[in-house]
């Protein structure tokens, strides 16, 4: 395991929203490791009995079983969930107990500490890499790890045009525990998924001012899809590392270990590719309504006004947007 502290890039943002892809295209860089939602390991992965992007429950991948068994060596019987609880109470988006962390003041705060630190050490070890990204998006567990010894934490905060997110939110889908699905997933209605998005990310924003600048940067889901390799390079070259070009190139992404998060995650490959189903489907008044709910973040992020139609424009011509975040 590396010497010293130990990088983790950290992917904060709303469901629906690729930052499992981006998760995946981070973990085929050399000396990076793609960990997925680190956070649900604990919280449900485990204990459900879940599968990994490898196709294999999590306590029979050999990967993740190694790590949990290993972190669990010494500790408590029922120690995985203990954890899974206290990252539940410690992982709130706006929890007012973790402004007395930098204190060290708690029980539950120094818990914490050591039983994450404790779980990164064990990924780094498995995996060998220097750095470990967590897509777990909650910006509460980003602002928790900043307590946590060991960690030189590095926020991409991923946005994407909220009116496709909210597409996405409204439509259901049924269980399908081997495709990556381990609960039906019921639609949203719209002014939730607006409400939602909008306080996701305005956490995600309070985190980045939590940081010094050079360890936050905001990524566009729409940027990445168009040039992959280019984003790629600018998260690594943000966080000190180098670049490497993928040889089957940079828009076919990979899934290796990844656990929870999107779907997408369990097939063997995924091409990016152009899909912006959501203008032309999604009804006119509900992007209007959607608009109005949450125009200041819209405009800040630069998706205020009409969307985009299909096939018109050149950036719509070179956009790759999976058909799995729709």
């Amino acid at each position: 395991m590396p010497q010293g502290k130990l990088k983790v890039i950290y992917i904060a943002g709303y469901g629906r929203s690729g930052t499992t892809l981006l998760d995946i295209a981070l973990g085929q860089q050399p000396g990076v490791f793609g960990a997925g939602e680190i956070t649900a390991l604990a919280r449900h992965v485990w204990k459900e009995r879940e599968f990994c992007a490898c196709r294999e429950k999590a306590d029979e991948c050999g990967f993740w079983g190694r790590v949990v068994n290993s972190w669990l060596e010494g500790r408590k019987s029922g120690a995985m969930d203990a954890y899974g609880k206290r990252l539940a109470r410690s992982e709130w988006l706006f929890d007012p107990r973790r402004l007395l962390w930098r204190f060290g003041a708690g029980r539950e705060a120094r818990a914490y500490r050591e039983e994450t630190a404790a779980l990164f050490r064990e990924i780094a070890e498995a995996s060998g890499d220097t750095v470990i990204v967590d897509s777990s998006k909650l910006p509460g567990r980003a602002s928790a790890l900043m307590s946590v010894p060991g960690i030189e934490l590095y926020v991409v905060h991923v946005v994407r045009d909220g009116r496709g997110v909210a597409w996405s939110m409204m439509k259901p889908y049924k269980r399908a525990v081997d495709a990556g699905l381990q609960k039906e997933v019921k639609p949203k209605p719209l002014w939730q998924a607006a409400v939602r998005w909008f306080t996701v990310n305005i956490g995600a924003e309070i985190v980045r001012l939590r940081l010094p600048r050079e360890r936050s940067m905001r990524v566009r889901y729409e940027d990445f899809v168009a040039d992959p390799g280019g984003k790629v390079k600018s998260i690594l070259d943000f966080a000190g590392e180098e670049y490497v070009q993928p040889p089957y190139g940079a828009d076919l992404i990979k899934p290796q270990h990844q656990i929870a998060g999107n779907r997408s995650r369990m097939q063997n490959e995924i091409r990016l590719r152009r899909d912006i189903g959501w203008t032309s489907q999604m009804p006119r008044s509900d992007q209007t309504v959607f608009s109005a709910l949450a125009a200041p973040l819209l405009a800040k992020y630069g998706y205020f006004g009409s969307p985009p139609r299909q096939g018109t424009s050149e950036r719509e011509r070179d956009s790759r947007i999976p058909k799995e975040l729709t």
